[in-house]
């Protein structure tokens, strides 16, 4: 990461999506701060912008430094959309965040990933469909994602936790603050048991009712797929349905009872066909091409509940075999030389890399290098 790469989302006056405008008409955030006023008139910035662009420059690159410095004593990672580590799946979101932060596993690019989503007033109905979702994926689903509030979102987490699934909660407020302040101990066992939470709200931004809809956006865009559990026909997991609609993800809603005002919203989806009607897991499977169970060992195949670990004669992903052929040779190995000499893309790596030490076959040491466990 360099410190432009972060100090791009904190430029005055220039917001989301002129800041990929930006990245789109000078290749990365390093020239684009480089280049001058006429530069960024040029590229569609706003006249106001260019004239005070000196000080508006110096002001984010300080307020980076500082942001760098402070997250480095909460040890909270920071994952600007530039690095090799950002989710592929977010970039193909227009208005993907300039920047991550989060605290736990790093790497959120999953090959199978869902976000189950619903009210916070959760009925019994509710929360059983939901576990019931998880249960029936547990063998090829790769990750959840939800928001960590109280209802349908802590009912994602926990059965994810039980059934030894990683879980990304998304936070809409910074991460120096849990909310709810009653999920703490949650986060702490998402991050403890290879999943993370993340925001892209910088430190101390307060938790408003605005910053929610921000937060749903990134749910719905980092899952293959959404499943609206329960909620009612104002409820905020709607806007996480529309998102991922939007980003032509699909979409799945339980159906509910016509007199629950709870379940209004997932029905009015069902009966306009924007959401799909969800059955059981075995439609999500069919939809996503999910039906033959993966060869090669699952990502969460080592619960630290239960101790297991796959065996290496039992792996058989060819991604994974050219690591460990290459980690026979030179280990411990660096990023470079294995990104260079597996011949895969940095996001299948990385995916890789991943599945592989939650499996118990390889640990990341500093400085990006990794060695066979």
């Amino acid at each position: 990461m360099t410190i432009e790469q972060l100090a791009l989302s904190f430029l005055k006056g220039v917001g989301l999506l002129r800041a990929h405008r930006l990245l789109e008409a000078f290749g990365s955030a390093e020239r684009a701060f480089e280049a001058d006023g006429p530069a960024w008139r040029q590229a569609e910035i706003q006249k106001s912008v260019c004239q005070n662009l000196s000080s508006i420059k110096k002001e984010a690159l300080e307020r980076a430094r500082k942001e760098i410095e402070q997250c480095g004593k909460k040890k909270i990672w920071i994952l600007p959309y530039e690095d090799e580590a950002y989710p592929a799946i977010l970039k193909t979101c227009l208005d993907a965040p300039l920047v991550l932060y989060g605290v736990g596993n790093p790497r959120l690019d999953f090959n199978r990933s869902i976000a189950i989503v619903g009210s916070r007033h959760a009925s019994q109905y509710g929360r059983s469909q939901t576990r019931k979702v998880v249960e029936e994926l547990h063998d090829c689903l790769h990750c959840t994602v939800s928001g960590l509030a109280l209802g349908i979102d802590t009912e994602t987490h926990r059965s994810s936790l039980d059934y030894g699934i990683p879980t990304v909660a998304v936070l809409g407020n910074s991460l120096d603050t849990i909310y709810p302040e009653s999920n703490r101990d949650l986060a702490r066992q998402i991050v403890e048991n290879g999943g993370a939470v993340i925001s892209e709200m910088p430190l101390f931004t307060p938790t408003t009712t605005g910053v929610f809809p921000r937060r749903n956006r990134i749910i719905a865009g980092l899952s293959q797929a959404t499943i609206l559990a329960e909620s009612a026909l104002n409820g905020g997991a709607m806007h996480t349905a529309n998102a991922a609609v939007s980003y032509q993800r699909l979409l799945f809603a339980v159906p509910g009872r016509n007199d629950s005002y709870y379940s209004q919203g997932c029905n009015r989806l069902i009966a306009i066909g924007k959401a799909q009607l969800l059955c059981d897991s075995s439609h999500i499977k069919t939809a996503l091409g999910w039906e033959q169970a993966e060869t090669a060992c699952k990502p969460h195949e080592r619960n630290k509940r239960t101790g297991t670990v796959c065996d290496r004669k039992k792996l058989t992903n060819l991604n994974h075999e050219k690591i460990m052929r290459i980690l026979d040779i030179e280990n411990p190995a660096g990023w470079e030389l294995l990104l260079s000499k597996s011949g895969q893309s940095p996001q299948t790596l990385s995916s890789s890399i991943l599945e592989m030490e939650i499996a118990g076959l390889i640990r990341t040491l500093p400085g990006n290098f990794y060695e066979k466990v």
